[in-house]
């Protein structure tokens, strides 16, 4: 009795494995043919990344030196340092939200230009 209930511990054993193998083949073949539709090479991918991120660092360091550079226009003087560190978190607020705001419209520019970039090089690739 004892060996019967050991061929039929292995039985089952048997049938957990290969109903969890078939599992992850299943899962391995969905994830192959959402891969083999997926037009995007790695360097599409890597341009659809890359050009956002560089536009936006740009965008943002460019933001900072226009914005630094009207602050010393609008405030040259040292003699009004007091009234300025007054407004100092106004104006920090006013400039974390004009970055944010331009970030996000320059990223979302670029991210628009990536993608066509890309599918034109896509067009390009299947004549």
């Amino acid at each position: 009795m004892s060996e019967h209930n050991n061929m039929h511990d292995l039985d089952e054993t048997a049938d957990k494995t290969v109903a969890a193998i078939n599992k992850v083949d299943t899962k391995v073949t969905e994830m192959r043919q959402r891969r083999m539709a997926d037009p995007d090479t790695l360097g599409d991918k890597a341009l659809k990344m890359i050009i956002p991120s560089l536009a936006g660092l740009v965008g943002g360091k460019l933001f900072q030196m226009v914005w630094n550079s009207v602050m010393a226009r609008v405030h040259p003087s040292p003699d009004d340092d007091a009234k300025d560190q007054q407004q100092g978190l106004m104006m920090s607020v006013l400039f974390a939200a004009a970055s944010a705001a331009f970030g996000t419209l320059l990223t979302r520019l670029s991210d628009k230009g990536a993608n066509s970039l890309v599918h034109h090089m896509q067009i390009k690739r299947d004549r």
